[in-house]
């Protein structure tokens, strides 16, 4: 019997942080949309038995090569259905800081309903990552900068991105180095620039009600995959709006150990600097209170990979097979030697 549960997870000081999802149900087969790794660092993406992408993180490990099979988009096998209209009104009505908590659940809900499979049986976190930095006008990725909610205790999964890490989705690169510093968000199709939806989603961007773009997090390619919005995303970049991101990823976790010593020796010298001065702040005591006494388990992300790569030599021709089929081998040689590229 499938059981999913859901809670809202809030930080120190009481805010809204995300959501954390438990999955309880038999292992079963692959999802159809499921990570295979192998030896030497080679990934490969799957839609069942279609790969959308092939990743081999550099030796250097300060990045990875990406070389991606854009797919036209299959409706019937997107993980979350069609946002309807009435679902954008309904969540544009809603306070800023509202909205954002209501997409998430909205997602989750979607994603248990539709394509529960999706969720493999574990302990998932949902964590937006809103625009922090604003560029100047005219500015099209390059001031653009997204962060999800710092914490001083950082117990929970912390995400950011740089919007010169957003990649082409109209007319994709085959081969791309992936420079961790600017969190790359990676998509999973290509975007028709004439489709009807994106008019109407350009049309919600400039309203300012442009749902956010769900993402999961690819561990083993410091990266973000768009499991929903490709759309959305290409509306936002067509107005020069940034949007909003919902992170999903799976996570394990740790209990924190905490030494009874130690707190009882910061909670004497803080007791003993209240008593010295009557005007210490009262915020400052309480913080370090919580910092000393916060037991909450530690979340940290991965993602769960499927030994399906039967060898290095397999996904060599594999990569190799596609570049030259799409005339793109200029890096092949940096790909299969798992070579860092110094300038972009």
């Amino acid at each position: 019997m499938e059981q999913f549960f859901w809670r809202d997870l809030e930080d120190q000081q009481g805010q809204w942080a995300g959501l954390s999802i438990e999955v309880n149900r038999p292992r079963q087969g692959k999802p159809p949309l499921h990570l295979l790794s192998g030896n030497n660092c080679r990934l490969k993406l799957m839609l069942n038995d279609t790969p959308l992408l092939w990743a081999t993180i550099a030796t250097s490990y300060y990045g990875a090569w990406l070389v991606r099979n854009p797919q036209p988009v299959q409706l019937d096998l997107l993980p979350v259905p069609a946002i309807s209209s009435a679902d954008v009104e309904h969540h544009a009505h809603l306070p800023p800081e509202q909205r954002i908590k209501a997409w998430s659940r909205y997602f989750i809900t979607q994603l248990m309903a539709h394509q529960a499979d999706f969720l493999y049986p574990g302990h998932w976190v949902a964590r937006p990552m809103l625009p922090i930095a604003r560029g100047h006008r005219g500015e099209r990725l390059s001031g653009w900068y997204f962060s999800t909610q710092e914490e001083v205790s950082c117990h929970l999964p912390q995400w950011s991105a740089r919007g010169a890490g957003i990649l082409d989705n109209v007319q994709p690169s085959p081969a791309k180095w992936l420079d961790w510093d600017l969190g790359p968000v990676i998509g999973l199709h290509t975007v028709d620039l004439l489709a009807g939806r994106l008019k109407w989603w350009r049309k919600k961007a400039r309203e300012g009600s442009l749902p956010p773009i769900l993402l999961w997090y690819v561990g083993g390619m410091c990266s973000y995959v768009i499991i929903d919005g490709h759309y959305r995303l290409q509306a936002a970049l067509a107005e020069n709006v940034q949007p909003a991101f919902i992170v999903l990823s799976s996570t394990e976790t740790k209990p924190v150990k905490l030494s009874v010593d130690a707190q009882q020796r910061v909670l004497s010298s803080l007791m003993l600097q209240s008593e010295k001065n009557p005007g210490f702040d009262v915020r400052t005591l309480n913080q370090a209170l919580i910092n000393t006494f916060d037991d909450r388990p530690d979340h940290w992300p991965g993602t769960h990979t499927w030994a399906g790569i039967a060898s290095d030599q397999e996904w060599r021709d594999e990569v190799t097979r596609f570049l030259e089929d799409q005339g793109a081998t200029d890096d092949l040689e940096d790909i299969l030697g798992r070579c860092q590229r110094w300038e972009e």
